[in-house]
C-alpha cells in the first residue's frame, strides 16, 4: 500500500477518535433536546462563521468541482458563484429575523416557522418536503467519501457508504450540534488547506508558477473553457434554481438562522465567510490545470476515471507524503464536517416536526433528547439509501435541492411577503410543487437512468417550481383570506418586533445608520474587516464574468490562493478563541451539575 495512504489512515483514525471523544466532553452542554439540535442557540460569531464553511464546502465543492473544470472549464463555476448568492440573499434578508423568530417562539426548523403562519396542518407535508435535502445530501457525503476510498484504498462504493456513515454516526450521537460545531470549525481549516495544496501541484504540475499555468489556459483550451458564459441555457437555469434560489427556502439555511447566539451574529458570521470563501473556485482551476497538463503530456489521466475520483486519484500520484496525507485527510474530514451539519438539519426535522409534533407532543426533555439520538440513527440510514441510490455527487446535490425547492419556495415566501396567501393555497402549492418534481425525476430515471438528466430541456426543478408558484397564487385567490395569521411571519413585522425587543442586547443592535449601521461595525477595525469582505465578495462577480480577459484570470487565481491563506489564520485563530470559551462553559456546567448532586 502507498505509503501516503497508509500515513493518511492513522492519522485519520486518530482524528477521528480525538472527535468522538470531543463530542462525548460537550456532551454534558446537551441537557435539552435545543441544545443538542441547536447548540443551545449560543453559538459565537468566528465559531458559527467558520462551522458554517466546514458545512457549505463539502464533497461535491471539492471532488465534483474538479471533475467539472476539467470537463467544461470555469462556466461551470456559475454552481458556486450561485451558492454564494443565494446564501448571501438569504443571510442579509432572513437571517437576523429567523434568529430572533426561534427565540421567540422557539421554532427549531423551516417547518415551525411554515406552521406558525398557516397551522400545524402543514406540519407533515413541510417536513416531508424538508427532509429530502438533508437526508439525500448526508448520502451525498457518504457516497463522496466512498469514492474517495475506492481510489485511495481500492474498496467497494457499498464498504465506503457504510464506514463513512459509522463515523459520522459516532460523531453526532453524543454531543449532536455541539460536536458538528466543533468539527466542522476543524475540518474547515483542514479542507482550505487541502484544497490550497492540491491546487498548487496541479498548477506546479504544468509550469509552476500560477501566472504561467494561467496563460496555458487561454493558449491550449478550447475558448468556451475560459468563457464564463458557455454554460448551456438549460443547466444555466437549473443551476440558478437550485443552486441559488433555492437557499431562500433552504431547511439548513434555516438552522443556521436559529444557531446563532444573537441576530447580528447570525447573519454576520455567515456573511463573513461567505465573502471569504472565495478559495472555493481553486477546484475548478485545479481542474482546468490538470487538464492542460493532459493535453501537453507531462499528466497522464487514467481512462475511464470519474471527475468525482480525479481529486484522490491526482493526489496520491502526484504529490509527496506529507503533502499528500494533508490533501487526503482534509478532503475526507471536510466530507464528513459537512456530512455531519446536514445530518443535524435531518435530526432536528425528524426530532421537531415527527416525534414531538405527533408521535409525543408532552415529550420530556429527557425524551425529547432520546429522540434526537435515534433521529441521527435515521437520519444516518436515509442518507445510506440515497448514496447507492444515485452514486453520482452534483447530479444528487442538484436533484435534493430540486425537490425541496418546489415544495418550499413559493410556501415560505409567501409567508415572509404576501399576506394574501392561504393554508390552502400553501398546501395546494406544496404537495403540487415537490410531487410534480419528483414525477418528473422518476420520469427521467426511467428513460434515462438518472433522475436528474434534463427530459424535453426540463430539470425536475422547473417542472416543480412552475406547478408550486401558480398553484399557490391561484388556490388562495380563490380562498379566504387570513390577514391575521399573516402578521406572524411577516418580514416586516418580524422587522419592527426584533428592533423593539429588549432582549437583544445593546451591544448586538444594528440600529445605525448606512451599510456599517447595519453591520454594526462601530470601529475602524470592523470597518476595515467590512470593507475587506465586500472588495472579496465583489470579485466573485467581476473576476468571473471577465474571465475570458486573460489578466483577469490571472488576478483570479492570485486572489483565491491570497484569500484562501488569510482565511485559514483566521479560522484558526478566532474559532479556536470561541472553542476555547465552549470548554470553559462546559467546564462551569460540569462544576454546577457536581455542586447539585452534593
Amino acid at each position: 500500500m502507498n505509503i501516503t495512504v497508509t500515513i493518511s489512515i492513522v492519522v485519520l483514525i486518530i482524528l477521528v477518535i480525538a472527535f468522538i471523544g470531543a463530542g462525548m466532553w460537550f456532551s454534558r452542554l446537551a441537557k435539552t433536546a435545543d441544545d443538542f439540535l441547536l447548540a443551545g442557540r449560543g453559538a459565537p460569531f468566528w465559531l458559527l462563521a467558520t462551522a458554517y464553511l466546514g458545512g457549505y464546502v463539502g464533497g461535491a465543492s471539492v471532488s465534483g468541482y474538479v471533475g467539472n473544470g476539467m470537463a467544461s472549464g470555469i462556466s461551470q463555476m456559475w454552481a458556486s458563484l450561485f451558492v454564494v448568492t443565494g446564501c448571501a440573499l438569504f443571510t442579509v434578508l432572513f437571517a437576523r429575523r429567523l434568529n430572533y423568530f426561534g427565540r421567540k417562539t422557539g421554532a427549531v426548523t423551516i417547518s415551525d416557522f411554515i406552521c406558525t403562519r398557516y397551522g400545524e396542518a402543514m406540519r407533515v407535508p413541510a417536513a416531508l418536503v424538508s427532509l429530502v435535502r438533508p437526508t439525500i445530501l448526508t448520502g451525498m457525503q457518504f457516497l463522496a467519501i466512498a469514492t474517495s476510498m475506492t481510489v485511495v484504498f481500492n474498496t467497494s462504493i457499498t464498504f465506503g457508504v457504510i464506514v463513512s456513515s459509522v463515523i459520522i454516526l459516532l460523531y453526532l450521537v453524543t454531543a449532536g450540534q455541539y460536536s458538528a460545531l466543533i468539527t466542522q470549525w476543524f475540518q474547515s481549516i483542514l479542507q482550505a488547506i487541502g484544497i490550497i495544496l492540491f491546487a498548487a501541484i496541479a498548477f506546479k504540475m504544468v509550469a509552476g508558477n500560477p501566472t504561467e499555468v494561467t496563460q496555458t489556459f487561454y493558449q491550449i483550451l478550447p475558448e468556451s473553457f475560459t468563457n464564463f458564459f458557455a454554460l448551456d441555457k438549460s443547466v444555466f437555469t437549473t443551476y440558478a434554481l437550485t443552486l441559488g434560489v433555492f437557499y431562500l427556502a433552504d431547511p439548513w439555511m434555516y438552522m443556521w438562522a436559529y444557531v446563532g447566539k444573537t441576530p447580528k451574529v447570525s447573519s454576520n458570521g455567515m456573511l463573513a465567510v461567505l465573502g471569504g470563501s472565495y478559495y472555493n473556485v481553486l477546484p475548478f482551476l485545479a481542474g482546468m490545470a490538470i487538464l492542460v497538463g493532459a493535453t501537453l503530456g507531462k499528466i497522464t489521466v487514467p481512462e475511464g476515471l470519474s471527475g468525482d475520483s480525479l481529486y484522490a486519484w491526482f493526489t496520491i500520484n502526484n504529490s509527496n507524503t506529507f503533502v499528500g496525507v494533508v490533501i487526503l485527510v482534509g478532503l475526507l474530514m471536510t466530507i464528513i464536517s459537512c456530512g455531519s451539519s446536514f445530518a443535524m438539519n435531518g435530526v432536528t426535522i425528524i426530532t421537531k416536526d415527527i416525534y414531538q409534533s405527533f408521535i409525543n407532543k408532552n415529550a420530556t426533555n429527557k425524551q425529547a433528547l432520546r429522540a434526537s439520538r435515534i433521529s441521527v440513527v435515521i437520519v444516518v440510514v436515509i442518507g445510506i439509501v440515497s448514496a447507492l441510490w444515485l452514486p453520482i455527487l452534483v447530479p444528487l446535490w442538484v436533484l435534493a435541492q430540486a425537490i425541496c425547492l418546489s415544495g418550499l419556495f413559493a410556501t415560505t415566501m409567501s409567508a415572509w411577503f404576501w399576506k394574501r396567501s392561504t393554508t390552502a393555497g400553501a398546501m395546494a402549492s406544496t404537495i403540487g410543487g415537490g410531487v410534480s418534481a419528483l414525477a418528473w425525476a422518476m420520469y427521467a430515471w426511467a428513460a434515462t437512468g438518472s433522475p436528474g438528466t434534463l427530459m424535453h430541456g426540463l430539470h425536475a426543478v422547473h417542472v416543480g417550481v412552475f406547478v408550486s408558484i401558480p398553484v399557490m397564487i391561484i388556490v388562495s385567490l380563490c380562498t379566504k383570506p387570513e390577514y391575521e395569521k399573516a402578521k406572524a411571519t411577516s418580514w416586516i413585522e418580524l422587522g419592527k418586533e426584533m428592533k423593539a425587543s429588549k432582549e437583544i442586547p445593546e451591544s448586538e443592535r444594528c440600529d445605525g445608520k448606512g451599510l456599517f449601521g447595519w453591520l454594526g461595525a462601530d470601529t475602524a477595525g470592523w470597518k476595515a474587516f467590512w470593507i475587506g469582505v465586500i472588495i472579496i465578495f465583489a470579485a466573485h462577480y467581476i473576476l468571473s464574468f471577465t474571465f475570458h480577459v486573460e489578466a483577469m484570470g490571472i488576478a483570479m487565481v492570485w486572489a483565491s490562493f491570497g484569500v484562501g491563506a488569510v482565511m485559514i489564520l483566521i479560522m484558526a485563530i478566532l474559532g479556536g478563541k470561541d472553542i476555547g470559551g465552549m470548554v470553559k462553559d462546559s467546564k462551569a456546567a460540569e462544576a454546577r451539575l457536581k455542586d447539585a448532586q452534593q
